[in-house]
């Protein structure tokens, strides 16, 4: 076990030689964790950044976490040379223990669902196997390490505004179901700090939206009490007169894209700054 290893995960298991990996899926795991022996890649979608959703069970109640950060998505498949069986309980368990060895979390009743704090950052494991399988073939996982997205496209904000009206913004962000800015946020709210103060004559709403996960409630609820975050924050740090201030949500009301999948709810989670 190669010593970099040791303030990591380090799973229950031997490490072998891998030659079977697709190539293109070659080095796709990160450095910290391993598999189980005898199993190779078949197919990896890792990307720098996107935003996951993981859906599992408590206590029979389903519970999804959707955040953002360092994505891995890797499918393993066990070699035809490999004599010993594996079930899938025991898969679920070997991952269980490195998690436990680390004192990270289990989050869900069949120990699928992991969380855990690692190098200071937040990540998420969840292991996807065959249920009841006493001689699994595959298997999949899926591991986020939460962290902020590094904006490379900015907008000129008057530009936008004078042309539209309005301008839409992602990069204002808060936890779920929170309405508590993250300091993340904070070069965005720059933009639009810099932005009223070189045009002091300008007045606008700050529109908070949300994707349609939850109730029509409390998604109106909490895109109103996001937009009043914004508000109050460009008061009292940006120092902008209030009086040219205005907030509301509209929660689920006005998507630019669909709800169906993850990256449409990602797109309708927004804050749109309107000119008055």
């Amino acid at each position: 076990m190669k010593s970099s290893l040791l303030t990591s995960i380090i799973l229950l298991f031997v490490t072998l030689g891998f030659s079977q990996d697709v190539k293109r899926c070659e080095n796709s795991e990160p450095s910290y964790i391993n598999r189980m022996p005898g199993f190779y890649i078949t197919e990896c979608k890792n990307s720098d950044y996107n935003n996951a959703e993981f859906i599992y069970y408590s206590a029979g109640k389903a519970i999804k976490i959707n955040k953002g950060g360092k994505y891995y998505n890797i499918w393993y498949t066990k070699s035809a040379t490999e004599t010993q069986k594996f079930s899938s309980a025991q898969i679920n368990q070997n991952y269980y223990n490195a998690i436990v060895k680390i004192k990270g979390t289990v989050l869900d009743d069949k120990k699928t669902m992991f969380s855990a704090s690692l190098n200071g950052k937040e990540i998420y494991i969840q292991v996807h196997t065959a249920a009841n399988s006493t001689d699994s073939k595959s298997y999949r996982v899926e591991i986020l390490e939460v962290e902020s997205m590094q904006q490379a496209v900015t907008i000129n904000l008057e530009e936008a505004i004078e042309k539209d009206g309005k301008v839409t913004l992602y990069g204002i962000l808060f936890d779920v179901g929170k309405s508590d800015i993250k300091p993340e946020s904070d070069i965005t709210l720059k933009q639009i700090t810099d932005y009223l103060t070189q045009n002091p004559t300008v007045k606008i709403i700050v529109v908070g939206h949300t994707d349609n996960t939850g109730s029509y409630a409390s998604n109106i609820t909490l895109s109103k009490a996001r937009a009043e975050s914004i508000k109050n924050y460009l008061i009292t740090k940006g120092k902008i007169d209030a009086s040219r201030l205005m907030s509301e949500g509209v929660g689920s009301l006005c998507p630019v894209t669909t709800n169906a999948t993850t990256e449409g709810k990602a797109l309708n989670r927004r804050v749109e700054i309107v000119k008055q």
